[in-house]
């Protein structure tokens, strides 16, 4: 186990569990360069044909730790930086992608679930995409995915308001696949994984191509808009005003912008 997921594989499905619980798996430069790289080995292990992500302790995903996002998100080398690698590779990965969530998505941690190909929500988990109200935008991809599955009105809502929604709405979205209760979570998505590992895997990696392809040139084009306007929000006063806020405890005040 690293310091960021527990890995095993079981059944020809390697299952990726979250493990920074002391922060809610918050999401760091590290967490960004483990996740590609357990992918990337996913990918060239003969014996992996499913990824299924879960989480250890009470929540899913809280999103960014904004302290530990390296340097280079705020230059012109957005493109070296831990998370343009990560999302390279996740755009790129076609063997299938199955999710279990439970207890908080947050920010990342929802728009992470765009690029699975399946995911389970437990009834009681809580999602939510504050960027706007953090001073940011929208990342991985969102910007062009959540529209594409939600409708621009309810993503609009999601995205610009930025209030915490439940699991129906997360259905209604297209963010998962179906609504589990939180002790039957892990079967369904087990299930799933299963039943996918054992169908033959050339076919099956080709149809998650084919399935995305006429989208892919369209979600590369919206990853270099978030990341050059994901910079811009770095290096405003919005951010600094929002994270003053959030440290002293009290709501942001943006009434000078």
């Amino acid at each position: 186990m690293d310091i960021h997921f527990a890995t095993t594989i079981e059944r020809k499905v390697l299952h990726l569990r979250f493990g920074r619980t002391g922060v809610r798996n918050l999401m760091d430069d590290a967490w960004f360069d483990a996740l590609a790289g357990h992918l990337a080995e996913a990918d060239r292990h003969p014996d992996v044909r499913v990824v299924l992500l879960s989480a250890e302790g009470d929540a899913f995903c809280s999103g960014a730790d904004l302290k530990g996002i390296q340097p280079s998100l705020l230059t012109d080398d957005y493109a070296q930086s831990a998370l343009a690698r990560l999302l390279q590779r996740l755009t790129r990965f076609d063997k299938p992608l199955v999710a279990a969530v439970h207890g908080l998505a947050i920010g990342g941690g929802t728009t992470l679930l765009l690029h699975c190909d399946f995911v389970y929500a437990a009834e009681g988990t809580r999602f939510q995409m504050p960027f706007a109200k953090l001073g940011l935008v929208p990342e991985f991809g969102s910007s062009y995915l959540l529209p594409l599955n939600a409708g621009m009105r309810l993503a609009s809502e999601l995205v610009l308001l930025g209030e915490p929604f439940d699991a129906a709405t997360a259905l209604r979205a297209g963010l998962v696949t179906s609504v589990e209760p939180p002790e039957g979570l892990m079967q369904r998505a087990w299930q799933s994984a299963h039943t996918l590992a054992q169908m033959a895997p050339g076919p099956l990696r080709r149809s998650k191509n084919l399935l995305r392809q006429g989208h892919q040139a369209a979600l590369e084009a919206a990853l270099a808009r978030e990341g050059l306007a994901l910079q811009e929000s770095l290096r405003s006063p919005e951010l600094a005003e929002a994270v003053s806020a959030f440290l002293a405890k009290r709501a942001p005040d943006f009434s000078r912008f």
